[in-house]
């Protein structure tokens, strides 16, 4: 039984660096191209088991290595996860340009990640999140004479961790309207005319991008009043997903900077290798993917 984080708030920022630290190991990182690297596996407590794709990713799309920057948090993010019972999780990091992308902020909550229904989500899956259109109801099928009932999804982790190395913090509904801030997202998903009244006929659906960005222009101006918060500089954020408790947050304006970004989804072992093996991969899994440059894979 995975123990959970004492705190019932829908997010909290947490201490892991002093700030004046961090500053000064930033001034001479940027991002030479959007791109982001992903680990599945262990909690790499010891800094000698980081997979070398790391380091190939490092030199291929950032200025300057990362690590100085990384291991403090990574190091917080280790004990925190096995203070809570966790010993996997799903490790990625993503460094963008500026762009002009999340100028109105993109205000959802995050899926939880391993659900049957959820699609394994947490960031590459198919996930439903408040402030998305909604998904296309599937019919449910009759149960034949002497079908077994489908086994309940196990107990998991209704949390993660993210924390931003380079640039601005990932902003949140301040906590106390967290909960009208999820009602408010329900009302406005159920006002915009439905996704599943036409037929999706490619990956990038022309009609499911349209409700969607519907969704996000009604949430940004009703949201607006609310006000935000962000981590400061030396601190993390914990925050929940799913649709009770789920942090409604989004993306935070890069128009004026690059940003290096790391979220931590923990997990079971199990329920990861799960994941990466929808995938065809093995487990545990390192790999990385920049645009124009070789993509690089690593075992372990």
């Amino acid at each position: 039984m995975k123990d959970r984080p004492a705190t019932s708030k829908s997010f909290e920022f947490l201490e892991y660096s002093p700030p004046g630290s961090v500053a000064e190991s930033t001034d001479d990182l940027s991002v030479k191209k959007d791109s982001f690297w992903s680990y599945c596996g262990p909690l790499l407590s010891d800094p000698e088991a980081i997979p070398s794709s790391l380091h190939d990713w490092t030199g291929a799309v950032l200025s300057n290595p990362l690590l100085p920057l990384l291991l403090p948090f990574l190091a917080f993010a280790n004990d925190f996860l096995a203070r809570n019972g966790l010993d996997h999780y799903w490790l990625t990091i993503r460094a963008t340009k500026a762009t002009t992308e999340f100028d109105r902020p993109r205000w959802h909550t995050d899926d939880l990640f391993f659900s049957r229904q959820g699609g394994g989500g947490g960031g590459g899956g198919d996930t439903q999140t408040i402030g998305s259109p909604p998904k296309k109801k599937k019919k449910k099928k009759k149960k034949t004479q002497g079908e077994q009932p489908k086994p309940a999804p196990d107990l998991q982790t209704d949390w993660k961790l993210c924390a931003t190395l380079l640039g601005p913090s990932t902003l949140f509904i301040p906590a106390p309207h967290q909960a009208a801030a999820r009602s408010t997202s329900r009302s406005a998903k159920q006002a915009v005319p439905a996704a599943d009244d036409h037929a999706c006929t490619s990956i990038r659906c022309a009609g499911c991008a349209a409700a969607a960005d519907a969704v996000r222009n009604r949430l940004c101006d009703e949201l607006a009043p609310l006000g935000r918060a962000c981590a400061a500089p030396g601190e993390c954020s914990f925050f929940r997903v799913g649709p009770e408790r789920g942090a409604v947050h989004s993306e935070p304006c890069t128009s004026g900077g690059d940003r290096v970004f790391v979220n931590v989804v923990p997990g079971s072992r199990d329920e990861l290798k799960g994941l990466v093996a929808r995938w065809g991969m093995g487990f545990p899994r390192s790999w990385w993917v920049a645009p124009g440059v070789l993509r690089g894979h690593d075992g372990a």
